[in-house]
């Protein structure tokens, strides 16, 4: 589908002119149009999936209980544009950028580019793309506006937090944050299938299934997991294994059954029967210790980290929600997606 906006100015119109006001600072219509850009996707899906609707010549225009596609996509694009220009503004005010229009926003991208052509032409190394294009820009540069704007509401202004309230925070989301988790210790019975080293040909899988079965039968009855284990496994031995928070990418990666079922046992419980890399599997915990929490001298700057972002989108929140906003409606009503 072939997205066009008809508004009453020429395609060469000032950048900064206005879809609407945020507290008496413009959203310009370009930075409006290329948000709606990236709300098509999103729009479509909507109205796929709450009304089974599919793309068509009018889809834009056609209400669906109500609900019409065109005005959808703006309303969001609107919110979006309000809360980016909320940020934009506050940035300004804290003095991390000079300009919060969308002018100057341009400036920048064709200042950047003009010196990454320069660079590329005098054979100097760069970093990223060879040249922005508006959209990619913008994120970077609208990432870094708010990284630098946290920075500094955090050092001093309306984010900073002592020691004291980061310790609250701190226990307020430790059980979601910084337990640890428990390690446990396993004992494994394992029967492969297929060829096994050492031996011309192997159990198929359904004789190994039969065959763990058949274990799984004697443990119900009472025999000790420790003489089946000797009994059955290639090794002889247990198969211990002990898991935690700090063999978990590895477990995940190369045993991710076994650590889904371990990691639910209490000490001394069995496992349900499962399949994992060739072979039928049970387990039994040997043991299980609770590793605490990491204690917050440890992890002081992620707590900051998180509570400075927390405490950034409530603010965020709270101007949105408290702004002023006015559509410039010869503007916006002509905005449009066909």
């Amino acid at each position: 589908m072939l997205l066009s906006f008809a508004t009453v100015a020429s395609s060469n119109e000032h950048p900064d002119t206005w879809a609407a006001m945020v507290n008496g600072e413009p959203i310009s219509v370009r930075l409006f149009q290329r948000r709606m850009v990236r709300n098509r996707a999103s729009a479509y899906q909507y109205f796929r999936q709450k009304y089974g609707a599919e793309d068509s010549a009018d889809f834009w225009t056609t209400p669906y209980d109500g609900e019409a596609p065109l005005e959808w996509i703006k309303q969001k694009t609107l919110d979006e544009c309000v809360r980016i220009k909320i940020e934009q503004v506050l940035a300004r005010d804290h003095g991390v950028t000079a300009d919060a229009g969308y002018g100057a926003f341009l400036s920048s991208l064709e200042r950047e580019n003009e010196r990454r052509r320069k660079a590329l032409a005098a054979g100097e190394p760069i970093y990223g793309p060879q040249q922005y294009t508006e959209d990619t820009y913008f994120t970077y540069s609208f990432t870094n506006m708010v990284l630098e704007l946290k920075k500094r509401l955090s050092k001093g202004g309306e984010l900073f937090a002592l020691d004291a309230t980061l310790r609250a925070y701190y226990e307020s989301v430790k059980d979601e944050l910084y337990d640890r988790g428990d390690r446990v210790t396993v004992w494994a019975i394992e029967i492969s299938f297929g060829q096994r080293e050492g031996e011309s040909e192997g159990l198929t899988r359904e004789e190994a299934r039969a065959e763990i079965e058949g274990v799984k039968a004697r443990l119900d009855r009472g025999d000790r997991f420790e003489d089946l284990a000797g009994e059955y496994n290639d090794s002889g031995s247990l198969n211990e294994r002990t898991m935690d928070d700090d063999t978990a990418r590895f477990d995940w990666r190369r045993r991710p059954h076994t650590r889904e079922h371990a990691m639910k046992l209490g000490e001394g419980e069995a496992s349900d029967i499962f399949e994992e890399g060739g072979a039928f599997c049970i387990l039994k915990c040997a043991e299980r210790n609770d590793l605490g929490y990491m204690p917050f001298d440890e992890v002081k700057g992620n707590v900051r980290t998180r509570y400075t972002d927390e405490k950034y989108e409530e603010m965020a929140d709270r101007l949105v929600r408290d702004a002023q906003v006015e559509i410039n409606r010869p503007v916006y009503d002509r905005i449009t997606v066909r």
